[in-house]
């Protein structure tokens, strides 16, 4: 048997195999020799020579001191020589100059660069700002046959899921300089190339003020890319999004995109949007800018939001795909919708493509007696915009236009515009002063041309202009009493 001081070389020529797959990162490849036992613990050594040749070397305390700053502790380890194995058991700790690793036990095979580590498991990259935690281990390190390293962490029976925590751009809205950090939980969770990460198993997400779920994430760390895939869901404190897939970009700093694609739903305080693709535009975190349409290719509108009519007109969408907002008084659809509200006031909706507006309030209006098309107030045209004014006075209030959505205090419609095959149909109380609200059908009020324009003052309607070739009609009910005057 070998003597005391052989068996300690001998060992730390064993563990020396590892320090390249604990090492958790490139820089320190290098380090593949050169450990020696630190100062404190070692206090035990002992070889066994198994049948066949193997040797197995047990220490009691382990603690290497190796090149690149490497230091790791245990409360014991066993190498085995023959299979390239090391184990280290109970308080296992690895740190290098820019990550720590600690875990109940770990596992490391030298020939295949492969490290498996689980029990009370964190990893904290300090270069990167970035944690996991939780569950069982496998980490590939990067090798003369594997070009990219990557960590794969899996939940353990009875064990809390893994978490990552991940630092992304630098959100400049903050009055710090720290950077937007983004925990994620999931059944499994991987990084790979140390600026990519991946989940899987009902994911859930947190950064800023936001709640996301889904079934798969994806994250680059460098363009700061997040996608969430399957039964997506993002929960923010004036919305809620939904989409079979939703992706957050941060093309400049202080502002985000926010994209809902395929079967997108959009749910605010007093709105409710469904279209195929829903695109979210902030600037430091306040909506700026909302953005509907039924199919993919939305470019041009991302650029100008007036190449929308065109656009959409060249491919119309199936009724089923067509955007559509409703709220409590109005309903709008049309090939896309385009809304504008800068710090969050609205400044303007664009509807292009075959453009509707319902107003489905004033029901005292609403009789049995009347035909489906004049049951509710309505305007129609190839493109419909609404521009609102801000910062009127509170107090004023806006009789309800056929059609238009009804603002906040701080925003009142200034003008309604349909454009191109423009109509408009309008219900008004009866002249018949007699006529009783509800029961009466009330007076329909229809008219087409080229363009129409409602001019509102102070939150009245204030005219109406209506541009080209004009025919309308207004109708009267029967007065109570059966004499037509």
């Amino acid at each position: 048997m070998p003597r005391l001081e052989e068996t300690r070389g001998l060992f730390v020529a064993a563990m020396a195999m590892t320090v390249a797959g604990v090492a958790l990162g490139p820089g320190t490849l290098a380090a593949q020799d050169g450990c020696i036992f630190g100062e404190d613990g070692n206090d035990v050594l002992r070889q066994v020579t198994m049948t066949g040749g193997e040797a197995i070397f047990y220490v009691t305390r382990p603690h290497l001191v190796c090149e690149g700053g490497i230091q790791i502790w245990a409360d014991s380890a066993e190498a085995f020589t023959a299979s390239n194995l090391t184990h280290l058991i109970g308080s296992v700790r690895y740190e290098d100059p820019t990550r720590t690793l600690v875990s109940d036990e770990a596992r490391y095979f030298s020939q295949v660069g492969r490290l498996q580590a689980e029990g009370g498991l964190r990893v904290d990259d300090r270069d990167q700002g970035s944690t996991i935690e939780n569950g069982a281990l496998v980490y590939l390190r990067r090798t003369e046959f594997r070009p990219q390293e990557s960590m794969t962490v899996t939940r353990r029976p009875g064990d809390p899921r893994p978490r990552a925590t991940v630092s992304g751009a630098a959100d400049s809205s903050s009055t710090s300089d720290e950077d937007r950090v983004y925990v994620v939980v999931g059944d499994r969770i991987v990084s790979s190339g140390g600026d990519r990460l991946s989940s899987t198993g009902s994911v859930e997400v947190a950064f800023d003020s936001v709640l996301a779920y889904a079934d798969t994430l994806e994250y680059d760390e460098i363009t700061d890319r997040l996608e969430l895939l399957g039964s997506a869901r993002v929960d923010a404190p004036k919305y809620d999004l939904t989409g079979r897939r939703i992706e957050l970009t941060t093309p400049n700093p202080g502002r985000r995109e926010v994209r809902a694609i395929e079967d997108g739903s959009l749910s605010g305080e007093d709105l409710r949007l469904t279209a195929e693709r829903i695109l979210l535009f902030l600037r430091e975190d306040r909506m700026e800018r909302l953005v509907a349409l039924p199919t993919e290719g939305d470019s041009a509108f991302a650029s100008d939001p007036a190449a929308a009519s065109s656009a959409a007109g060249a491919s119309p969408p199936t009724p089923e795909a067509r955007p559509r907002a409703v709220a409590e008084t109005f309903e709008i659809t049309a090939d896309s919708l385009d809304i504008l509200a800068p710090d969050e006031r609205l400044e303007r909706v664009f509807a292009a493509g075959r453009a509707r507006s319902v107003s489905t309030d004033r029901d005292s209006l609403t009789v049995a007696s009347l035909p489906d098309i004049a049951k509710t107030d309505w305007l129609e045209g190839d493109t419909i915009v609404v521009t609102f004014v801000t910062d009127v006075d509170p107090a004023a209030t806006a009789d309800t236009i056929p059609g238009v959505p009804q603002p906040d205090r701080e925003s009142q419609v200034d003008r309604i515009v349909a454009i191109v095959d423009a109509r408009s149909l309008y219900r008004l109380s009866p002249s018949d002063p007699a006529a009783v609200a509800g029961e009466d059908p009330p007076a329909v009020h229809y008219v087409v041309g080229d363009r129409i324009t409602i001019v509102m003052q102070e939150g009245q309607v204030d005219r109406l202009e209506v541009e080209g070739q004009t025919t309308g009609i207004h109708l009267e009910p029967l007065p109570r009493g059966g004499t037509n005057r």
